[in-house]
């Protein structure tokens, strides 16, 4: 049986994938963060294949617990999901610019990818070696000359997410592994009960089952790094 660690399982995009490759017959190893939000406890009692983890990759010392917890499982699978978003006060002209909010989400969206590699990679060393990351189009510099943005700390997280999966292609695609840099488009947000909100285009179980299925399968071309949306499409980034 194929083993995937998820981190952000609580809700969202997380959620949905853990549910996928739980259909698909994978044992699954979900990382929870948040304390009040229960999804992944419902969907534990349908399904002994999933394990909660609880993991905040802003904390190395989290990271080294949850390795501990998978108790040193073989992995196939890491998708590098969590996330820190939502509204803060760091505009240009509405002072007072909270630059210390750029750090908590270069902290999180930036480091955290990075810590979750470094912490889980002896555990890959004979599975299938692929490794997922979720970015954002806002990650996309090229794309955002002609774009004003709220906020500085997501895209600017989300940019330096993009050059740590880059840098570490070159070092681990030659010892066998492989990559996949997802771009989910504007999900619709899962509240406490299960229930979708308005706001938002894309129901996240129809992602999931996208992404689900382009994380596992393998591509003709797996030297080439690239981030591809839910349609297929290549972004620059």
């Amino acid at each position: 049986m194929k083993s995937v660690f998820i981190t952000g399982a609580d809700r969202g995009l997380g959620l949905s994938l853990c549910k996928e490759f739980l259909q698909r017959g994978w044992r699954v190893f979900a990382g929870k963060f948040m304390e009040d939000f229960f999804l992944l406890e419902e969907l534990r009692e349908t399904n002994a294949n999933l394990h909660i983890i609880r993991i905040d990759v802003g904390n190395e010392e989290s990271i080294a617990e949850s390795v501990r917890a998978t108790k040193n499982a073989a992995l196939d699978m890491i998708i590098s999901n969590a996330a820190l978003m939502g509204k803060v006060n760091c505009k240009l002209y509405e002072p007072p610019m909270d630059l210390e909010a750029v750090w908590r989400s270069y902290n999180v969206n930036a480091l955290g990818p990075l810590r979750l590699v470094r912490a889980f990679l002896p555990l890959m060393a004979d599975g299938m070696r692929r490794l997922c990351f979720v970015s954002s189009e806002v990650a996309c510099i090229s794309l955002m000359k002609n774009r004003f943005i709220d906020d500085f700390p997501y895209p600017m997280s989300k940019a330096a997410m993009n050059m740590a999966v880059r840098l570490l292609h070159n070092e681990l695609f030659p010892q066998g592994y492989t990559f996949r840099l997802f771009h989910p488009g504007w999900m619709k947000f899962r509240n406490q009960d299960g229930q979708l909100a308005e706001e938002g285009m894309y129901d996240p179980d129809f992602i999931g089952e996208i992404a689900a299925r382009y994380f596992e399968k393998p591509l003709r071309d797996e030297n080439r790094l690239v981030m591809v949306d839910f349609h297929g499409y290549e972004w620059p980034w």
